[in-house]
Protein backbone atom coordinates (compact mmCIF):
# COMPACT_ATOMS: atom_id res chain seq x y z
CA UNK A 1 0.00 0.00 0.00
CA UNK A 2 1.52 3.48 -0.60
CA UNK A 3 1.11 6.58 1.34
CA UNK A 4 0.59 10.30 0.34
CA UNK A 5 1.06 13.36 2.13
CA UNK A 6 0.04 16.65 2.04
CA UNK A 7 1.74 19.88 3.68
CA UNK A 8 -0.63 23.09 3.91
CA UNK A 9 2.44 25.26 5.16
CA UNK A 10 1.70 28.83 7.09
CA UNK A 11 4.09 30.77 8.93
CA UNK A 12 3.95 29.20 12.03
CA UNK A 13 2.20 25.93 11.78
CA UNK A 14 1.96 23.10 9.46
CA UNK A 15 -1.00 21.35 8.69
CA UNK A 16 -0.54 17.53 8.02
CA UNK A 17 -2.78 15.24 6.36
CA UNK A 18 -1.94 11.34 5.57
CA UNK A 19 -3.52 9.04 2.80
CA UNK A 20 -3.25 5.71 1.20
CA UNK A 21 -3.96 5.22 -2.24
CA UNK A 22 -7.92 4.47 -1.91
CA UNK A 23 -8.30 7.89 -0.59
CA UNK A 24 -8.70 6.95 2.65
CA UNK A 25 -7.54 9.71 5.66
CA UNK A 26 -4.58 7.21 7.83
CA UNK A 27 -3.45 10.52 10.05
CA UNK A 28 -3.98 14.05 10.56
CA UNK A 29 -2.41 16.74 12.74
CA UNK A 30 -0.38 19.62 12.96
CA UNK A 31 3.32 20.54 13.46
CA UNK A 32 5.85 23.78 13.84
CA UNK A 33 6.74 24.81 10.18
CA UNK A 34 10.36 23.51 9.71
CA UNK A 35 11.58 20.36 8.76
CA UNK A 36 12.54 19.12 12.09
CA UNK A 37 8.63 19.21 13.68
CA UNK A 38 7.31 17.75 10.08
CA UNK A 39 9.61 14.71 9.80
CA UNK A 40 9.38 14.12 13.66
CA UNK A 41 5.12 13.72 13.05
CA UNK A 42 5.58 11.50 9.87
CA UNK A 43 8.56 9.43 11.47
CA UNK A 44 5.69 8.07 13.73
CA UNK A 45 3.47 6.52 11.07
CA UNK A 46 4.94 2.80 10.54
CA UNK A 47 5.47 3.70 6.74
CA UNK A 48 7.36 5.02 4.02
CA UNK A 49 5.55 8.42 2.11
CA UNK A 50 5.10 7.69 -1.42
CA UNK A 51 4.98 11.82 -2.17
CA UNK A 52 4.96 14.96 -0.07
CA UNK A 53 3.31 17.52 -1.14
CA UNK A 54 3.93 21.31 -0.71
CA UNK A 55 2.35 24.36 -2.21
CA UNK A 56 5.19 27.12 -3.35
CA UNK A 57 5.72 29.32 -0.86
CA UNK A 58 8.72 31.70 0.83
CA UNK A 59 8.98 29.38 2.99
CA UNK A 60 8.92 26.09 0.26
CA UNK A 61 12.80 26.06 -0.92
CA UNK A 62 14.24 25.87 2.97
CA UNK A 63 11.17 23.16 3.66
CA UNK A 64 12.01 20.92 0.68
CA UNK A 65 15.92 20.81 0.79
CA UNK A 66 15.43 20.19 5.03
CA UNK A 67 12.69 17.19 3.97
CA UNK A 68 14.50 15.93 1.38
CA UNK A 69 17.53 15.86 3.31
CA UNK A 70 15.77 13.80 6.38
CA UNK A 71 14.61 11.18 3.50
CA UNK A 72 11.23 12.80 2.74
CA UNK A 73 10.80 12.72 -1.07
CA UNK A 74 8.89 15.98 -0.51
CA UNK A 75 7.71 17.85 -4.03
CA UNK A 76 7.17 21.47 -4.47
CA UNK A 77 3.99 22.00 -6.62
CA UNK A 78 3.01 24.99 -8.82
CA UNK A 79 0.06 27.08 -6.49
CA UNK A 80 -2.32 27.87 -9.42
CA UNK A 81 -2.81 24.06 -10.19
CA UNK A 82 -3.73 23.52 -6.56
CA UNK A 83 -5.82 25.90 -6.44
CA UNK A 84 -8.50 25.12 -8.97
CA UNK A 85 -8.00 21.63 -7.50
CA UNK A 86 -8.73 22.92 -3.97
CA UNK A 87 -11.74 25.09 -5.24
CA UNK A 88 -14.71 22.86 -4.78
CA UNK A 89 -14.24 22.67 -1.15
CA UNK A 90 -17.25 24.39 0.07
CA UNK A 91 -15.26 25.41 4.01
CA UNK A 92 -11.76 26.33 3.64
CA UNK A 93 -9.62 25.59 6.52
CA UNK A 94 -5.84 24.67 6.60
CA UNK A 95 -7.09 21.19 7.40
CA UNK A 96 -9.21 20.72 4.88
CA UNK A 97 -6.02 22.10 2.30
CA UNK A 98 -4.02 19.66 3.68
CA UNK A 99 -6.23 17.38 3.01
CA UNK A 100 -6.96 18.43 -0.63
CA UNK A 101 -3.33 18.47 -1.38
CA UNK A 102 -2.63 14.71 -0.10
CA UNK A 103 -5.63 14.20 -2.95
CA UNK A 104 -3.67 15.96 -5.07
CA UNK A 105 0.20 13.81 -4.26
CA UNK A 106 -1.91 10.84 -4.40
CA UNK A 107 -4.13 11.26 -8.09
CA UNK A 108 -0.80 12.47 -9.42
CA UNK A 109 -2.90 16.05 -10.86
CA UNK A 110 -0.41 18.32 -10.40
CA UNK A 111 2.55 20.45 -11.49
CA UNK A 112 5.94 19.98 -10.12
CA UNK A 113 8.01 23.26 -9.41
CA UNK A 114 12.08 23.52 -9.61
CA UNK A 115 13.10 24.51 -6.08
CA UNK A 116 16.14 27.13 -7.31
CA UNK A 117 19.17 26.41 -5.21
CA UNK A 118 20.70 28.56 -2.22
CA UNK A 119 22.99 30.25 -4.59
CA UNK A 120 20.26 31.16 -7.08
CA UNK A 121 18.47 32.60 -4.00
CA UNK A 122 21.13 34.52 -2.59
CA UNK A 123 21.80 35.89 -6.04
CA UNK A 124 18.38 36.78 -6.37
CA UNK A 125 18.21 38.61 -3.37
CA UNK A 126 21.11 40.96 -4.54
CA UNK A 127 18.88 41.64 -7.72
CA UNK A 128 15.72 42.43 -6.03
CA UNK A 129 17.79 44.64 -3.20
CA UNK A 130 19.08 46.81 -6.18
CA UNK A 131 15.66 46.65 -7.47
CA UNK A 132 13.69 47.67 -4.56
CA UNK A 133 15.59 50.88 -3.69
CA UNK A 134 15.58 51.89 -7.38
CA UNK A 135 11.87 51.96 -6.89
CA UNK A 136 12.23 53.95 -3.69
CA UNK A 137 14.08 56.48 -5.35
CA UNK A 138 11.75 56.74 -7.92
CA UNK A 139 9.00 57.31 -5.68
CA UNK A 140 10.85 59.78 -3.46
CA UNK A 141 11.40 61.73 -6.59
CA UNK A 142 7.88 61.34 -7.98
CA UNK A 143 6.65 62.59 -4.23
CA UNK A 144 8.57 65.58 -4.24
CA UNK A 145 7.43 66.50 -7.97
CA UNK A 146 4.11 66.04 -7.11
CA UNK A 147 3.57 68.22 -3.63
CA UNK A 148 5.74 71.03 -5.22
CA UNK A 149 3.32 71.19 -8.17
CA UNK A 150 1.04 73.52 -5.96
CA UNK A 151 3.22 76.34 -5.72
CA UNK A 152 3.44 76.35 -9.38
CA UNK A 153 6.44 74.74 -9.21
CA UNK A 154 7.74 72.26 -11.72
CA UNK A 155 10.96 70.08 -12.30
CA UNK A 156 11.23 69.53 -15.82
CA UNK A 157 13.26 66.90 -17.12
CA UNK A 158 16.37 65.80 -15.31
CA UNK A 159 18.72 63.34 -14.82
CA UNK A 160 19.74 61.25 -11.75
CA UNK A 161 22.29 63.20 -10.77
CA UNK A 162 20.78 66.50 -11.81
CA UNK A 163 17.30 66.38 -9.27
CA UNK A 164 18.62 67.72 -6.38
CA UNK A 165 20.26 70.84 -7.63
CA UNK A 166 17.60 71.50 -9.56
CA UNK A 167 15.02 70.99 -7.03
CA UNK A 168 17.24 73.74 -4.76
CA UNK A 169 17.36 75.89 -7.92
CA UNK A 170 13.40 76.57 -8.31
CA UNK A 171 13.04 76.48 -4.58
CA UNK A 172 15.34 79.40 -3.62
CA UNK A 173 12.88 81.75 -2.73
CA UNK A 174 11.54 79.89 -0.15
CA UNK A 175 13.65 78.71 2.65
CA UNK A 176 10.88 77.23 4.50
CA UNK A 177 9.79 74.67 1.76
CA UNK A 178 13.94 74.04 1.20
CA UNK A 179 13.88 72.95 4.84
CA UNK A 180 10.46 70.63 4.11
CA UNK A 181 12.26 68.94 1.34
CA UNK A 182 15.80 68.45 2.64
CA UNK A 183 15.21 65.26 4.72
CA UNK A 184 13.57 64.00 1.86
CA UNK A 185 16.45 65.04 -0.64
CA UNK A 186 18.68 63.17 2.42
CA UNK A 187 16.91 59.87 2.46
CA UNK A 188 16.70 60.06 -1.73
CA UNK A 189 21.20 60.44 -1.63
CA UNK A 190 21.61 58.21 1.11
CA UNK A 191 19.50 55.12 -1.13
CA UNK A 192 21.37 56.23 -3.89
CA UNK A 193 24.53 55.39 -2.00
CA UNK A 194 22.87 51.91 -1.03
CA UNK A 195 22.25 51.03 -4.29
CA UNK A 196 25.43 51.98 -6.31
CA UNK A 197 26.61 49.60 -3.83
CA UNK A 198 24.44 46.85 -4.77
CA UNK A 199 25.19 47.91 -8.38
CA UNK A 200 28.92 47.61 -7.65
CA UNK A 201 28.39 43.45 -6.33
CA UNK A 202 26.19 42.87 -8.68
CA UNK A 203 28.86 44.15 -11.88
CA UNK A 204 31.59 42.36 -10.00
CA UNK A 205 30.04 38.98 -9.68
CA UNK A 206 28.73 38.94 -13.35
CA UNK A 207 32.98 39.85 -14.06
CA UNK A 208 33.55 36.50 -12.46
CA UNK A 209 30.85 34.43 -13.96
CA UNK A 210 31.05 32.48 -16.62
CA UNK A 211 27.66 31.76 -17.74
CA UNK A 212 27.07 35.84 -17.39
CA UNK A 213 30.07 37.19 -19.50
CA UNK A 214 28.96 34.37 -22.25
CA UNK A 215 25.12 35.67 -22.10
CA UNK A 216 26.24 39.49 -22.35
CA UNK A 217 27.91 38.81 -25.97
CA UNK A 218 24.46 39.04 -27.32
CA UNK A 219 23.66 42.31 -27.93
CA UNK A 220 21.18 44.59 -25.85
CA UNK A 221 22.08 41.68 -22.85
CA UNK A 222 23.66 43.25 -19.88
CA UNK A 223 24.43 42.22 -16.32
CA UNK A 224 21.39 42.49 -14.84
CA UNK A 225 19.38 40.90 -17.88
CA UNK A 226 22.11 37.90 -17.43
CA UNK A 227 22.23 37.34 -13.78
CA UNK A 228 18.26 37.62 -13.84
CA UNK A 229 18.12 34.57 -16.27
CA UNK A 230 20.62 32.81 -14.59
CA UNK A 231 19.21 32.59 -11.35
CA UNK A 232 15.56 31.58 -13.03
CA UNK A 233 17.01 29.03 -15.26
CA UNK A 234 19.20 27.77 -11.78
CA UNK A 235 19.86 24.49 -14.03
CA UNK A 236 19.31 24.67 -17.49
CA UNK A 237 19.20 21.01 -17.62
CA UNK A 238 15.40 21.03 -16.76
CA UNK A 239 14.61 22.28 -19.74
CA UNK A 240 14.78 19.42 -22.30
CA UNK A 241 14.37 21.84 -25.22
CA UNK A 242 15.37 25.05 -25.13
CA UNK A 243 11.96 26.29 -26.54
CA UNK A 244 10.18 25.57 -23.30
CA UNK A 245 11.99 28.42 -21.12
CA UNK A 246 9.49 30.91 -23.23
CA UNK A 247 6.75 29.18 -22.24
CA UNK A 248 7.75 29.00 -18.53
CA UNK A 249 8.55 32.90 -18.78
CA UNK A 250 5.28 33.33 -20.13
CA UNK A 251 6.42 34.88 -23.20
CA UNK A 252 4.10 32.48 -25.11
CA UNK A 253 0.21 33.15 -26.12
CA UNK A 254 -3.00 32.03 -24.41
CA UNK A 255 -4.75 29.06 -26.23
CA UNK A 256 -9.08 28.71 -25.95
CA UNK A 257 -10.06 26.07 -28.74
CA UNK A 258 -13.38 24.95 -27.74
CA UNK A 259 -16.27 23.36 -30.26
CA UNK A 260 -16.55 25.83 -32.91
CA UNK A 261 -14.07 28.72 -31.24
CA UNK A 262 -10.19 28.74 -31.61
CA UNK A 263 -7.99 31.59 -31.51
CA UNK A 264 -5.16 33.07 -29.19
CA UNK A 265 -4.65 35.86 -26.55
CA UNK A 266 -1.84 37.74 -25.34
CA UNK A 267 1.09 36.04 -23.73
CA UNK A 268 0.10 33.89 -20.25
CA UNK A 269 2.51 36.28 -18.23
CA UNK A 270 3.26 33.45 -16.33
CA UNK A 271 6.65 32.64 -15.01
CA UNK A 272 8.63 35.05 -13.33
CA UNK A 273 7.70 38.78 -14.09
CA UNK A 274 10.93 40.06 -12.71
CA UNK A 275 13.28 38.02 -15.47
CA UNK A 276 10.50 38.88 -18.26
CA UNK A 277 11.01 42.72 -17.61
CA UNK A 278 14.53 42.13 -18.14
CA UNK A 279 14.67 40.37 -21.33
CA UNK A 280 12.02 43.25 -22.69
CA UNK A 281 14.33 45.75 -21.51
CA UNK A 282 17.29 43.76 -23.18
CA UNK A 283 15.11 43.67 -26.60
CA UNK A 284 14.13 46.78 -26.62
CA UNK A 285 17.77 47.49 -26.74
CA UNK A 286 18.42 45.42 -29.08
CA UNK A 287 15.86 47.02 -31.57
CA UNK A 288 16.41 50.50 -30.55
CA UNK A 289 19.90 51.25 -29.42
CA UNK A 290 22.21 49.09 -30.58
CA UNK A 291 23.66 49.95 -34.40
CA UNK A 292 25.39 47.10 -35.35
CA UNK A 293 24.02 44.60 -37.70
CA UNK A 294 22.10 41.81 -36.25
CA UNK A 295 19.73 39.29 -38.16
CA UNK A 296 17.81 38.91 -34.71
CA UNK A 297 17.59 43.16 -34.71
CA UNK A 298 16.06 43.22 -38.40
CA UNK A 299 13.86 40.06 -37.27
CA UNK A 300 12.44 41.98 -34.82
CA UNK A 301 11.94 44.97 -36.81
CA UNK A 302 9.88 43.12 -39.64
CA UNK A 303 7.52 41.96 -37.12
CA UNK A 304 6.99 45.53 -35.79
CA UNK A 305 5.83 46.77 -39.38
CA UNK A 306 3.42 44.31 -39.37
CA UNK A 307 2.25 45.16 -35.95
CA UNK A 308 3.47 46.61 -33.03
CA UNK A 309 6.71 47.63 -31.54
CA UNK A 310 5.37 46.03 -28.07
CA UNK A 311 4.56 42.76 -30.02
CA UNK A 312 8.12 42.76 -31.66
CA UNK A 313 10.09 43.18 -28.21
CA UNK A 314 8.06 40.52 -26.75
CA UNK A 315 9.12 37.97 -29.19
CA UNK A 316 12.47 39.23 -29.61
CA UNK A 317 12.51 39.25 -25.75
CA UNK A 318 11.35 34.80 -26.62
CA UNK A 319 13.58 34.33 -29.19
CA UNK A 320 16.49 35.93 -26.88
CA UNK A 321 15.20 33.52 -24.06
CA UNK A 322 15.54 30.70 -26.20
CA UNK A 323 19.10 31.29 -27.65
CA UNK A 324 20.18 32.17 -24.14
CA UNK A 325 19.77 29.18 -22.53
CA UNK A 326 21.12 26.92 -25.66
CA UNK A 327 24.19 29.06 -25.28
CA UNK A 328 24.29 27.92 -21.78
CA UNK A 329 23.66 24.57 -22.63
CA UNK A 330 26.13 23.99 -25.17
CA UNK A 331 29.14 26.47 -23.68
CA UNK A 332 29.11 28.71 -26.69
CA UNK A 333 29.20 32.40 -27.48
CA UNK A 334 26.62 34.95 -29.58
CA UNK A 335 27.44 34.18 -33.09
CA UNK A 336 26.75 37.08 -35.42
CA UNK A 337 25.92 35.46 -38.44
CA UNK A 338 22.84 34.25 -40.39
CA UNK A 339 19.73 33.99 -37.90
CA UNK A 340 19.55 30.94 -36.48
CA UNK A 341 15.71 29.19 -35.85
CA UNK A 342 15.04 27.59 -32.90
CA UNK A 343 14.71 24.29 -35.12
CA UNK A 344 18.09 24.71 -36.40
CA UNK A 345 19.76 25.29 -32.32
CA UNK A 346 18.63 22.13 -31.29
CA UNK A 347 15.61 22.45 -29.93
Amino acid sequence: MKYYCGLDVSLKNTSICVVNRNGDIIREGESLSDPDSINAFLEKLSFPIERAGIEASSLTPWLCEGLLGLGIPAICIETRHAKAALKAQQVKTDRNDARGIAHIMRTGWYKEVHVKSRKSHRLRILLKNRRFLLDKRVDIDAQIRGTIKVFGLKVGRTTEFQFESRIMEITQSDPELQSYLEPMLDARRNLNIQYKILEKMIHAYVRRDEVCRRLMTIPGVGPLTSLAFKTFVDRPERFTRARNVGAALGLTPRKYASGEVDYNGKITKCGDPFVRMHLFEAANSLMGRYTGDSQLKSWGLNIAKRGSRKRACVAVSRRLAVIMIAMWRDGTNFQHGPFTTPSSIGV
